[in-house]
């Protein structure tokens, strides 16, 4: 909601970085869905489709089509309507699926994605899908309780914040409507995700939880001639392969008593991250639980598998396929997921691996390795 309020969900998986969403119990006027074997087919009306782009430059006209067989695991057709007419609210204004991403976030985050009227202890004259207040700033009873008009007011209000298509977005939804715990709507990205790409058809089938909407991969970058370089020029170590406590403000878990890396931070200033060697990228990671962003490239000859975190949201040069030489820049170096501060965290897997996460997959100590290579 607009202004300090704290609305209390169970927390998200640290690992699978998908909410568990508590829906309230509201009654009110049943909207129009056709419900199919499990298939929800969302009407908004005749002449006004959601619509997604394809494109996180500028959005195209593409009508909301049905949701995936089952829908989306916890949001019934009126959610399901009113997540539409926060897209298509963001498209007549020509922002991009970031934005898309951003509102059906903060509208989960703030109302389950449905239209209520009555707000909370901290905040009694909340309304609607966003939990607008009556300080004037979002218009009348009216326009706070219609989907589309409140959702245009949160987008305008998106608008007003400086570089907020580079912010986290849970941090880009609190300054633009305050929330007591500025890291509230984080948890809700997931699921976000999966409804825009749900309503948005084939133009978001590939748009992922940053709001980037990638291009096809599989392209080579660079001069493949097996060097290895630093991956961080100008960093130093900051914590190496093995025991040592979790580092405060952390979590636990897995990583209580053990660095399954190796850490670098660039004094003063975010860094450039490249890749270290010619690699295969084969995982990307947008924000996802304890990674945050980052990549997971297999060397050439297949022998190790390299995942590379924490890179600042957003800041992602690479696709999924696209097969890189040793010093492409990959992203810049951040502190998204399970971190204290900013840096590059590496984590270093015998043979070629296609996903792999700890405790699942061995980790092996990567110090000997970039020595070997005269890079450390």
């Amino acid at each position: 909601m607009s202004d300090e309020r704290v609305i209390a969900y169970p927390p998200q998986s640290p690992y699978s970085g998908e909410a568990m969403i508590a829906r309230k119990v509201i009654t009110g006027t049943s909207i129009v869905a056709l419900l199919t074997v499990g298939l929800v087919t969302v009407v908004l009306d005749d002449s006004d489709p959601a619509q997604a782009a394809s494109s996180c430059a500028a959005p195209a006209g593409v009508a909301a089509g049905p949701a995936p067989a089952g829908g989306v695991a916890g949001f019934d057709g009126e959610q399901m309507k009113n997540a539409a007419a926060i897209m298509k609210a963001a498209s007549d204004l020509g922002l991009p699926v970031a934005a898309q991403l951003i509102g059906v976030q903060a509208s989960i985050g703030e109302s389950t994605l449905r239209v209520i009227d009555f707000g909370d202890g901290a905040g009694p004259d909340s309304r609607g899908l966003f939990q607008q207040r009556a300080n004037g700033a979002w218009g009348s009873y009216e326009d706070r309780m219609d989907p589309h008009i409140s959702a245009t007011n949160f987008f305008k209000a998106l608008q007003r914040v400086e570089g907020w298509d580079t912010l986290e977005p849970t941090i880009a939804i609190h300054r633009a409507q305050r929330n007591a715990d500025p890291n509230h709507y984080t948890q809700f990205r997931a699921k976000a995700t999966e409804i825009v790409k749900a309503l948005g058809g084939e133009a978001a089938a590939l748009v992922d939880p940053s709001g980037v909407c990638p291009g096809e991969g599989n392209q080579i970058v660079g001069d493949l001639a097996g060097k290895w370089v630093k991956a961080l020029p100008d960093a130093v170590m900051t914590s190496g392969y093995g025991p040592r406590p979790a580092p405060p403000g952390t979590a636990g878990g897995v990583l209580a008593n053990f660095h399954y890396g190796i850490d670098f931070s660039t004094p003063g200033q975010a860094g450039t991250i490249l890749a270290i060697t010619d690699m295969k990228i084969v995982k990307i990671r947008n924000l996802e639980g304890m990674f945050g962003t980052g990549v997971t490239g297999q060397t050439l000859d297949g022998k190790l598998t390299i995942g590379m975190y924490h890179m600042e949201a957003g800041s992602l040069k690479v696709k999924e396929g696209d097969t890189v030489a040793a010093g492409t820049p990959l992203g810049t170096e951040g502190a998204t997921g399970n971190v204290s501060g900013r840096h590059l965290h590496m984590e270093f897997y015998a043979g070629a691996l296609p996903n792999p996460m700890i405790p699942i997959n061995a980790t092996i100590d990567p110090t000997p390795i970039l020595k070997e290579k005269g890079i450390l």
